[in-house]
């Protein structure tokens, strides 16, 4: 049997990821939605759609006969995505989007028998301060707005009101790198970029976050196969999962080798507001790419979010742990890690090998 999945946010850092994973499956027939259409060589079948118009879901989404699976990454950032975060709006916009996919999907296909939804720390206040260690998918809420909850808490009204005979997992990542274009929260992109500037003025890498602090990050790759075994295991149905690479991080230790990935020397450490700093330095990206010959991606399509590379690199924060258990994952069969040091490298190499970015 041929599963049929939609992936909702086929562009974003984890869409991606699971688009170039399922696709590589014998049994899978890959849909992804995205309002953009891609630039890169896939075997998915696309759609363009508005996730914010119920309309054009409406229309679009009628046609998605016989989708057994929706994996849903799509997520609605404002311009200044972490203060974003604390907003009535943001939460209201999000759920929004998921109602609009959701309902023209299941009527289109009632067969539809999981969905994966994908949260983050923010589920446990990470975005207002430090929270129990480590995080635990029983511990109670925290104060909204957060769309995780309204989210979370409409499957459940819906698939009551309608009687329908989907499952959902949610996973719970914490900073997801990966090598999408165009993500407000793809650190890799803002830390390439970052490095390749700094290297053109002459200057040596200097880390412009935070105080030391220990840090956890989930691989793409490892959610998109995640985002399989929900899809197989019954284990996994109506559970919530914390899932990250296995291991701990300190940025100064990954920075060494994100500067001999650009051939430069460290220089010493100077907090810096990158949100401040770097879009003056746009104009500089061009010759860059045309030094280099990188694929024509401008400075804000990369790095849209100067000011989620601040907030991932800890700057203007005092240390604030972010540590999630993964111990009920690893219970329930996934067992999937990668060291977080090497998945840095491995991420930017793969960048540099794509012409996202320069050698």
């Amino acid at each position: 049997m041929t599963n049929r999945i939609v992936i909702a946010g086929a562009l974003g850092t984890v869409g991606r990821a699971a688009l170039e994973h399922f696709e590589k499956l014998d049994d899978w027939e890959v849909i992804a939605l995205s309002r953009r259409p891609p630039d890169f060589a896939n075997k998915a079948t696309w759609l363009s759609v508005n996730l914010q118009d119920p309309e054009d879901c409406r229309t679009k989404l009628a046609t998605l006969k016989d989708v057994t699976h929706l994996a849903y990454a799509a997520v609605y950032e404002m311009p200044e995505v972490a203060r974003g975060w604390l907003t009535q709006e943001h939460a209201d916009v999000n759920l929004t989007m998921l109602q609009n996919l959701l309902r023209p999907l299941s009527n289109a296909s009632p067969d539809l028998t999981q969905i994966s939804l994908l949260q983050g720390t923010k589920a446990y206040g990470g975005h207002l301060g430090p929270f129990k260690q480590p995080a635990k998918e029983s511990d109670p809420r925290y104060m909204p707005p957060n769309f995780y909850y309204l989210q979370m808490d409409w499957l459940n009204e819906e698939r009551a009101r309608t009687g329908a005979n989907w499952t959902w997992t949610i996973l719970r990542p914490q900073v997801v790198c990966g090598l999408a274009i165009g993500s407000p929260m793809n650190v890799i992109a803002g830390l390439g970029v970052f490095a390749a500037i700094s290297r053109e003025y002459g200057m040596p890498l200097r880390f412009p976050g935070g105080d030391a602090r220990i840090g956890e990050a989930t691989d793409a790759r490892i959610i998109a196969k995640a985002i399989e075994w929900a899809a197989k295991d019954k284990r996994a149905a109506d559970q919530v999962f914390n899932i990250t690479n296995g291991d701990v991080y300190q940025w100064e230790v990954i920075w060494p080798r994100i500067a001999k990935l650009f051939d430069m020397e460290v220089g010493t450490r100077h907090p810096i507001s990158l949100a401040r700093t770097m879009p003056a330095n746009a104009h500089f990206w061009p010759k860059i790419s045309q030094k280099h010959g990188l694929e024509p991606y401008s400075f804000e399509q990369l790095v849209p979010s100067w000011g989620f590379i601040d907030f991932v690199l800890g700057h203007g924060q005092r240390p604030n742990p972010h540590h999630m258990s993964t111990i009920k994952a690893r219970k329930a069969g996934f067992q999937e890690c990668i060291d977080t040091e090497e998945m840095f490298v491995e991420l930017i190499q793969e960048m540099q090998a794509r012409r996202y970015l320069p050698y």
